[in-house]
């Protein structure tokens, strides 16, 4: 049987409407990663996930998955702190999925379409914080808890967006002390680009923002 979910592209709400028996009990269409043609989508978990579950990229008409994101920490309906976002490149051969946790974004991928296929995924906040850890262990701080060294603080547009020439500009801060209390702190900006066809940062700065022991006002 072949599922059609254009009519659910029309709705504004997250809904299964339309999709599969097999996924139309357990998933939900985010209706604000639909592209601009309404093409393609994201489908995520309607409940807080089992081990199997995950978040996918999927077509739309007519319904199939296309690739399934791999994170450790999948979105899903009404997780505390989390969201959702996609931004799609003006010729909807590329979009920005972000997976947002309490601070920032928590997993960036750029995921890469080609004749109505999944041609590649890559998770950009992940190089990212690679190109950010040799100078955040060299200052020797302390960590944010015991799941991330450092996390990233929101901006505007998650500090990732579609620039001009294939590229996706990056521009992001990093701290191990987002509640500011901490004493032993690091922080760190990553500024740079992307190359979407050739895989690889073709420009990439770290910039080391803070290191050491911040000293607190006592409370009035």
């Amino acid at each position: 049987m072949i599922c059609d979910v254009a009519a659910f592209a029309a709705e504004d709400e997250d809904s299964a409407d339309g999709l599969p028996a097999k996924y139309a009990k357990d998933y939900l269409i985010a209706s604000n990663t639909i592209s601009p043609e309404r093409e393609f989508a994201v489908m995520y978990p309607a409940n807080e996930p089992k081990l199997s579950d995950s978040d996918y990229v999927v077509a739309l008409k007519p319904f199939a998955v296309l690739t399934k994101l791999a994170t450790d920490r999948p979105y899903f309906r009404n997780e505390n702190h989390g969201s959702l976002k996609a931004t799609w490149s003006g010729d909807s051969s590329a979009v920005l999925i972000t997976l947002g946790i309490k601070w920032g974004p928590g997993d960036v991928f750029l995921v890469e379409l080609k004749n109505g296929k999944a041609a590649r995924t890559t998770n950009l906040l992940a190089k990212v914080r690679a190109a950010l850890l040799p100078d955040y262990r060299k200052a020797k701080a302390g960590k944010y808890n015991d799941t991330y060294d450092f996390v990233f603080e929101e901006a505007d547009n998650n500090g990732f967006e579609f620039g001009g020439a294939g590229h996706v500009r990056i521009n992001v801060f990093a701290t191990t002390d987002p509640k500011g209390v901490s004493n032993s702190v690091w922080e760190g900006r990553f500024t740079g680009a992307w190359d979407i066809g050739h895989a690889k940062f073709t420009s990439a700065k770290v910039t080391r923002e803070f290191a050491g022991t911040r000293e607190h006002k006592p409370e009035d």
